[in-house]
């Protein structure tokens, strides 16, 4: 990974890996569902993958799931 997820992405991250959609991840984050689509193709872009499966799956590899749990 070439640039380190931001603490915003991170706790997206986590949220992805729920059963949230994204209208739920943008009310649970108290923004709007834009904001969630930029952070998770932000996220994508970052972990090399093009969808939330991947992303989650890839995250875990690199432990940053741990870390956006103890966001």
């Amino acid at each position: 990974m070439i640039e380190p997820l931001s603490e915003r992405e991170l706790h997206v991250l986590r949220l992805l890996g729920t059963d949230l959609n994204g209208p739920d991840i943008a009310r649970q984050l108290i923004v709007s569902l834009n904001t969630v689509r930029t952070h998770t193709k932000n996220i994508y872009a970052k972990l090399g993958v093009n969808n939330r499966r991947a992303a989650v799956r890839r995250a875990e590899e690199l432990d940053l799931m741990s870390r956006a749990r103890d966001r």
